[in-house]
């Protein structure tokens, strides 16, 4: 998008008047050609000079004035005015004018009468009016195309960069009580606790700043996450995270996929249900990736409507949709106290 709008910006400057100086330049030749030097002379003197000079201060001046001050005449727009009127009359005369200065005399006699020479010349300044006066207003709403879309994309940048804040906000502080509960009990997982939430913190803060990041790394975030969860309990828990297909060519937006794994736990009846379960799968073919989360839940969490969603997951699906708009797809389903979340993404 932005290289198609520096090709008409590029082309809204300089292409109109390159069609206008060369259209006058290969009439001048054609007349010092097939003409006498006199005759060329009184059409770049009466025709181009004069022409260009009323054609220019028209529509990149007085037209421009008169549209920002919508039509309300003030002392700046009132002398354009003027001199436009002066201008105007000068070029009118010339036709008279010049070939008396210039004693080409001849001119009057070869050419049409007086009037249909100044007929000719008022409809090619008022051609050429409208053209500089279209490319003022291509050039406006150009630029109002150009902020416009500028403004969404920072927009846009301003709100992933929101969600983002506050999606690792909400995933350390949970963390990091889970670490405050093993320190006060003096826990010897404390600190294998703290150093993978190190490894996670170097994640946050070197690589989700990126757009795209390798999908390598989001796995990695997965187990880590994972493990300080499993490093919270000194029994083994039902905890399954498959993987395959991941390649280095995988790229994937950042802490898009972390907050549905801590939805897993966070509504999981895993510590108050020996036989509670959690089964996270993470698959691409053909450059798709394929993400599905299940698990068993508690008796209050299967009674809130599976529409109602909580920040974690409002703000992962408000990520999907900023990064993949029309890439996505994902289904989540509530039955017999298991809840599934299956996540299809056009890598």
């Amino acid at each position: 998008m932005s290289k198609a709008l520096s090709k008409t910006e590029r082309f809204l400057k300089v292409g109109p008047y390159i069609l206008w100086f060369g259209m006058n330049a290969a009439i001048s030749l054609v007349l010092s050609y097939q003409r006498s030097m006199a005759d060329t002379i009184y059409y770049l003197v009466t025709y181009f000079f004069f022409g260009s000079m009323v054609i220019w201060f028209f529509g990149y001046k007085l037209f421009p004035e008169y549209l920002a001050r919508e039509g309300k005449i003030d002392p700046r727009l009132g002398l354009f005015i003027g001199i436009n009127i002066i201008l105007l009359v000068i070029g009118i005369s010339s036709h008279s004018i010049m070939a008396e200065v210039l004693e080409l005399t001849q001119i009057s006699d070869r050419y049409a009468p007086k009037s249909v020479r100044i007929a000719l010349w008022v409809l090619l300044v008022l051609l050429g009016i409208i053209l500089m006066a279209s490319i003022r207003v291509a050039g406006f709403y150009h630029l109002k195309t150009v902020q416009k879309i500028e403004h969404k994309a920072e927009r846009a940048e301003a709100e992933l960069k929101l969600l983002k804040s506050q999606i690792s906000p909400h995933f350390l502080f949970n963390t990091l009580n889970n670490i405050y509960g093993l320190a006060y009990l003096r826990d010897e997982r404390a600190a294998e606790m703290i150093s993978k939430l190190s490894k996670i913190m170097r994640y946050l803060l070197y690589d989700c700043d990126q757009h795209k990041v390798p999908l390598s790394k989001e796995r990695d975030l997965i187990e880590h996450y994972l493990s300080i969860q499993l490093l919270k309990h000194e029994d083994p828990l039902n905890v399954d995270f498959y993987y395959a297909g991941i390649t280095n060519n995988n790229i994937i937006a950042p802490m898009i996929l972390i907050n549905f794994v801590e939805n897993c736990f966070k509504h999981s009846d895993l510590e108050s249900n020996p036989q509670g379960w959690i089964k996270i799968g993470l698959e691409v073919e053909n450059n798709e990736l394929n993400f599905r989360t299940e698990n068993t839940i508690r008796d209050e969490v299967g009674e809130i409507p599976i529409d109602r969603k909580g920040i974690g997951l409002t703000n992962s699906l408000k990520l999907l949709e900023a990064n993949y708009p029309g890439k996505h797809e994902v289904e989540i389903t509530k039955e017999d106290h298991v809840y599934q979340l299956d996540l299809k993404i056009t890598l």
